[in-house]
């Protein structure tokens, strides 16, 4: 299944740790129960909170899905959604196997 790296910035001033409902809601949303009904795989998540900065790995079956369930980063700032591989899956295309 394809990867997509997510990332998300926001100016401090947006910050959601300034609003505890804020940070209930995305604790509530970036979970795997959440991101099942999206038809998403968190497979990491990574907060970089002096810098702002959240990234995800998510395993979709396409990109709208990936992005969809990012949405709600939107409120705070920006994202942008990557399609990657591991480097297991580029060694095997490379190599034929």
């Amino acid at each position: 299944m394809p990867l997509y790296l997510v990332q998300h910035t926001h100016p401090a001033d947006t910050c959601p740790t300034k609003n505890p409902e804020m940070v209930r809601q995305l604790a509530n949303h970036v979970n795997q129960a959440t991101a099942d009904k999206y038809g998403v795989k968190i497979l990491a998540d990574w907060v970089n909170e002096p810098e702002h900065t959240v990234i995800l790995v998510l395993e979709a079956d396409t990109p709208d899905k990936a992005t969809n369930f990012v949405l709600p980063f939107l409120n705070v700032g920006s994202i942008t959604v990557r399609a990657g591989q591991t480097c297991e899956q580029v060694a095997r295309d490379c190599l034929g196997g």
